[in-house]
Parts: C-alpha cells; sequence; structure tokens
C-alpha cells in the first residue's frame, strides 16, 4: 500500500521558483491536507511530482527539473481564481 504523500508550496513574483513550506508522508501528509483544507488552499493531486519535491528540504525551491510541471499548476490555480473573480 503506497502511503500518501503532500508537498505545499510558496510562490511570490519576487522568488526565483516556488520554495517547499511543508512536506510530509501518511499522518504528516494527511495533517498538512487537513489544514490546507482548512484555510481554503486549492489542492492539486500529482503523485509523481509530490514523490519528487517531498525527497528535497523544506525551505528549498523546487528543483529546475519540476519547474514546468509546477509553473503549469500554478497556472491552472491563477486562471481558477481569476474566474472566480470575474
Amino acid at each position: 500500500m503506497k502511503r500518501n504523500t503532500a508537498v505545499a508550496l510558496g510562490y511570490t513574483q519576487q522568488m526565483v521558483a516556488p520554495v517547499i513550506v511543508a512536506s510530509g508522508k501518511g499522518e504528516m501528509a494527511q495533517a498538512i491536507l487537513a489544514i490546507a483544507e482548512e484555510w481554503g488552499i486549492s489542492i492539486v493531486k500529482d503523485e509523481i511530482l509530490a514523490d519528487i519535491l517531498s525527497e528535497q528540504d523544506i525551505g528549498s525551491c523546487v528543483p529546475e527539473e519540476t519547474w514546468r510541471a509546477v509553473a503549469a499548476i500554478f497556472a491552472f490555480l491563477e486562471r481558477g481564481i481569476r474566474d472566480k473573480i470575474v
């Protein structure tokens, strides 16, 4: 049975790349997801990307090889936010 993995990312336009702000597996992943839900933070399920990002240290930028996938997720979320505002 595969353990759940969750990774939380932070990003501002002043940053070079998004930063890993939280990461965990199993119960810790469930806690991260519960906090995201409680605060209305969007959750995107991508098991492969989560596995890659979970190997990085908290506080580090996402690896360059994941930039395209992470950018696509941020663009998707941004479009959804704009659609709600308009």
